[in-house]
């Protein structure tokens, strides 16, 4: 994309590393915009950082468990204070699949496991931390930047919500119930979002970089050209007088 087609927006990306996220932190850097990206771990970070080593200077990674609710605070704060403000979230609600019979072994590995177990015999432990994952992360990112995008009276919140679950498959079951009420709740934002500027975006299934990219471009004109008209029968009133 040409140096003209700079929106110079700053994005707030979660799970950067991989998926829809890192797909997003690369489209948006490529494009000359700034991205604050979180990622589960520091080697994570390395990685992303290495990829887009051009770009370093536009791009802030941090590693966090986005289930740690002081720490999601903590980063929105420093990457408003790195970029100024922070324009669209892509907040991804869906915890990766571990491979089944593969990967590390460990608690990680383990507790995911235990999560993909039938209904009836998943652990108390295991199915309260998923849902930490799958639905309290999501809030807490939710909660850290809506004040932020309400002072600002601008910004846009998408939500991706599209369960990476098949019905039927082992662990759907927390999964898609953490995606239900995640759809829920940003459904019940997105009222009371437009009254202080901020969209709010609900986004299902498995939606490309510039599919996101242009539903944020989208909506940022439709409240230019909403707020114009306004603007200039304001200018047409002063003047009159």
């Amino acid at each position: 994309m040409t140096a003209t087609a700079r929106t110079g927006r700053v994005w707030f990306v979660t799970t950067a590393g991989h998926g829809a996220g890192r797909a997003v932190t690369a489209a948006a850097l490529a494009r000359g915009d700034r991205v604050a990206a979180v990622v589960p771990d520091e080697a994570a970070r390395e990685r992303l950082l290495a990829r887009h080593d051009e770009h370093r200077r536009r791009l802030f990674v941090r590693a966090l468990d986005v289930a740690d609710n002081w720490s999601v605070n903590a980063t929105v704060c420093a990457a408003a204070d790195r970029f100024g403000r922070l324009d669209a979230i892509v907040n991804d609600a869906r915890p990766p699949r571990p491979s089944p019979g593969g990967g590390a072994g460990g608690p990680a590995a383990e507790a995911a496991a235990a999560a993909a177990a039938p209904v009836g015999w998943i652990p108390e432990a295991a199915a309260r931390a998923r849902l930490e994952s799958a639905f309290f992360g999501p809030l807490w990112v939710a909660q850290a930047v809506l004040p932020l995008l309400y002072a600002q009276r601008s910004g846009h919140l998408l939500q991706l919500c599209g369960s990476v679950a098949p019905p039927g498959a082992p662990g759907a079951a927390l999964d898609r119930a953490g995606t239900c009420a995640v759809v829920a709740l940003s459904r019940a934002v997105v009222g009371e979002a437009a009254r202080q500027g901020v969209d709010v975006s609900v986004v299902g299934g498995r939606p490309g970089a510039g599919a996101l990219l242009r539903l944020v471009d989208g909506a940022a004109a439709r409240r230019r050209e909403s707020a114009a008209p306004a603007s200039a029968s304001a200018a047409g009133h002063g003047a009159a007088a």
